[in-house]
């Protein structure tokens, strides 16, 4: 069985601090675990406590010893990309084209967006993104 051991003061307020102020559930999750493994819980016990495999608390407690809180953090990257970004410019121009194009035609929309674009979307895709630049539009006026 292995168990983090040697944690300062210091190391121990820092993840109180994360866990408490954090929000993400998953780095929450991931300090208490370097948490209660120092205070003596097996990786027995930590696996039916947060519902993980082994080799998550083993891959957790190797990223804590290597990297601190920033081991812990999910890197950048990371998960699927959205089919349209907001922050993609041309992404943007042609969907707001396409909504000139077609004001009162929502599948004449989607069907030119899915013609111009590399990854076809849905309907629901498409609404959430127009409600998403529109938000940002309102924003920045």
């Amino acid at each position: 069985m292995r168990n983090v051991k040697n944690l300062t003061g210091q190391q121990v307020e820092q993840l109180r601090q994360t866990i408490r102020e954090s929000q993400s559930n998953v780095l929450r999750k991931r300090c208490q675990c370097v948490l209660y493994s120092y205070y003596g819980l097996t990786v027995s016990e930590l696996m039916e406590m947060f519902d993980v495999d082994r080799r998550s608390i083993y891959n957790w407690m190797n990223r804590w010893q290597q990297d601190g809180l920033q081991g812990l953090q999910d890197k950048p990257g990371r998960g699927l990309k959205p089919k349209l970004n907001p922050a993609d410019q041309q992404h943007v121009e042609k969907v707001i084209q396409a909504l000139k194009t077609y004001p009162k035609e929502p599948r004449q929309v989607l069907q030119q967006i899915n013609h111009e674009l590399p990854k076809p979307v849905s309907q629901d895709t498409l609404r959430r993104f127009v409600k998403k630049i529109s938000r940002m539009d309102s924003m920045a006026a």
